[in-house]
């Protein structure tokens, strides 16, 4: 169209140009000009109609008033088609099926309430880096996707959010987000009857558009919420692909939790980019050196475990296992920066053997109130962890006793007993008799109620509980489940200070996995009930209370019962956020700190005791 016009405009003023030369037109005043002077004269007239103004001689105002009101429509259409195409092009890009032109980036396929949390997790990490780019890719208006993006995460340092509108199952639609010169690709479980069946085809869609091509392996990381399907996953995403089952994960992690209180706070650091990171670091000083002398040898980092020359992940290994070459210390840093090998300094202290006796384990009662697709999994890891003849009782406000007969097997060391009333009332829960159950678990009714309804009823319990408690002057493990990691805050006036968020933690381990796929391995053992894991013990079966002693004597005293030091929790701060609830990882092995009755030292160990 706009070739049409200027050929128009072309034949207008070479037809005007003609005619004022062959009748010999001129304004007054001015000799008869040349026809490419008249060429000139018309062709303005045409771009500008105010040159009119200067013309004289009635003739000559004829012919180029005709030529500008031919200018006049010629201008507006040519004004009205770059108008239109524009506003088309921009309506395109406002679609987002525009094609990324990004190299390194990480892209998220899919939408749920857990993009946030990733998000931030990725911006944290990508602090230091120039030009970081993520992209989104799911089947939401791209427009809505930057507007909630904005309201939810304006400070995003310099890191780029790009997003895009396309099915993450079409192998078309992902060629929108150039996954062949991505880092990293997450991909997130949709909301639905069936999303690990979904992921599972996204995997499809990725692994089959490079089959046949010189391109290197991806790096996905995946979710799934049924761990029944992650045999059929793997056959398909292969090497390629980390899978974090997601109600597995949280499961496990709500029984560990629920044994310690302040677990899940260690649980939390470890796996978010706030404070710490995990880092793989090699040294050949450390080749030939025994694991306890690598823990000693890191004064600004905390040692978790190792990661073998082929590729296997041991926590708290050995203590006299000595690296070889290939070998790597896993280790927890601030950043990468501050990991530096370097000998215990004289005067650092010697830890010493601190005489604890092993207790016989009693049968325990566990109350578990509320129910959703991850309680026959809590209760099957409980019957793991529980010594023989503990208890477990089931109050569901809803009728849950299919779901219990179908899908919790014969256990060995729980009896059960469960019945439907409502749990959120207190007349109910008064009747529960609290004082004779150890631990007590609340779970979100996500399978019939909303997320923030849950959470609502997860206070009300929550706070019943408590204050039978505190009538009781019972002291009881509370656990919680929140969905919604911005309703913990509200229920900072219970002063339980140990919460299970599901979404954030699952959140916090794709967001791991995906800048490290190794980190997977070392979530996988620190979350399986055998070998070791972090523990929450005494400060006095380590070092003597009230003196100060640094965390040189903590870490060689817990190497001497083959347990390997992380941090410590101080209870005068067991109520305080500002001060991370008083926990502290990683810190510095030279720092003095005095340690009293009822605190504890975080270490990674086989036993409780």
């Amino acid at each position: 169209m706009i070739a049409v016009l200027a050929v128009c405009t072309t034949l207008g003023v070479l037809l005007a140009a003609t005619a004022i030369t062959l009748l010999g037109l001129h304004s007054d005043g001015k000799d008869p000009a040349s026809l490419g002077e008249n060429v000139w004269t018309a062709l303005m007239r045409t771009l500008d109609p105010s040159n009119l103004a200067g013309d004289s001689g009635w003739t000559f105002r004829l012919v180029t008033l005709a030529i500008s009101v031919v200018g006049i429509f010629i201008l507006s259409a040519l004004i009205s088609i770059l108008s239109s195409g524009l506003q088309v092009r921009i309506d395109e890009l406002r679609k987002g099926r525009s094609l990324v032109v990004e190299r390194n980036h990480v892209i998220i396929l899919g939408w749920s309430a857990k993009i946030f949390t990733i998000l931030s997790e990725l911006l944290l990490s990508n602090q230091s880096r120039r030009d970081a780019c993520i992209v989104i890719l799911a089947e939401r208006d791209k427009v809505a996707m930057e507007d909630e993006l904005r309201l939810k995460l304006p400070k995003r340092g310099r890191t780029r959010i790009v997003c895009r509108a396309g099915n993450p199952t079409d192998p078309l639609d992902l060629n929108i987000v150039s996954p062949q010169t991505s880092k990293a690709i997450v991909v997130m479980a949709p909301d639905g009857a069936n999303p690990d069946a979904e992921t599972i085809k996204t995997i499809l869609a990725l692994t089959n558009r490079r089959r046949g091509k010189k391109q290197k392996p991806y790096h996905i990381v995946a979710e799934l919420r049924d761990s029944a399907n992650l045999k059929l996953a793997k056959l398909v995403g292969k090497e390629e692909v980390e899978f974090v089952t997601a109600d597995d994960l949280v499961a496990r992690l709500t029984v560990q939790a629920c044994r310690q209180l302040g677990l899940s706070l260690v649980y939390t650091e470890l796996m978010d980019f706030g404070g710490g990171e995990m880092y793989f670091h090699g040294d050949h000083k450390l080749f030939g050196q025994s694991y306890a002398d690598c823990i000693l040898s890191y004064p600004h980092c905390a040692v978790v475990g190792l990661q073998l020359s082929d590729g296997r992940v041991s926590v708290n290994p050995a203590k006299d296992y000595r690296l070889q070459s290939g070998d790597k210390v896993v280790v927890l840093a601030e950043d990468d920066s501050s990991i530096r090998v370097k000998a215990r300094p004289n005067g650092g202290g010697a830890g010493v053997v601190r005489e604890t006796f092993p207790s016989e384990r009693k049968p325990e009662k566990i109350l578990l109130l509320g129910w959703n697709d991850k309680a026959p999994i809590i209760i099957r890891e409980l019957d793991r962890y529980m010594p023989q003849g503990s208890a477990l009782t089931v109050v569901s406000t809803y009728d849950v006793s299919k779901a219990f007969d179908e899908e919790v097997p014969l256990l060995n060391n729980l009896t059960t007993e469960y019945w439907t009333s409502s749990t959120s009332d207190r007349t109910i829960l008064d009747g529960l008799d609290l004082t004779q159950y150890q631990h007590a678990l609340v779970l979100a009714y996500s399978n019939h109620l909303d997320q923030q309804e849950c959470d609502s009823q997860t206070l009300m319990t929550l706070l019943n509980l408590r204050d039978i408690c505190d009538e009781e002057n019972h002291r009881c493990g509370l656990l919680s489940e929140m969905l919604d990691i911005r309703n913990r805050e509200l229920a900072q006036v219970t002063r339980a200070d140990d919460f299970v968020v599901s979404d954030r933690l699952v959140s916090l381990v794709l967001s791991q996995v995906t800048e490290n796929k190794d980190i997977m391995r070392i979530f996988d053992d620190l979350f399986h009930h055998e070998g070791s894991e972090p523990f929450l013990k005494p400060a006095s079966h380590y070092v003597p209370l009230g003196t100060d002693v640094n965390f040189y004597q903590v870490a060689e005293s817990a190497i001497l019962k083959n347990e390997t030091a992380l941090g410590y929790r101080l209870k005068h701060l067991h109520y305080d956020p500002e001060n991370h609830y008083g926990m502290r990882l990683n810190p510095l092995k030279g720092e003095t700190v005095r340690f009293q009755e009822g605190d504890q030292i975080i270490v990674l160990a086989e036993t409780d005791v």
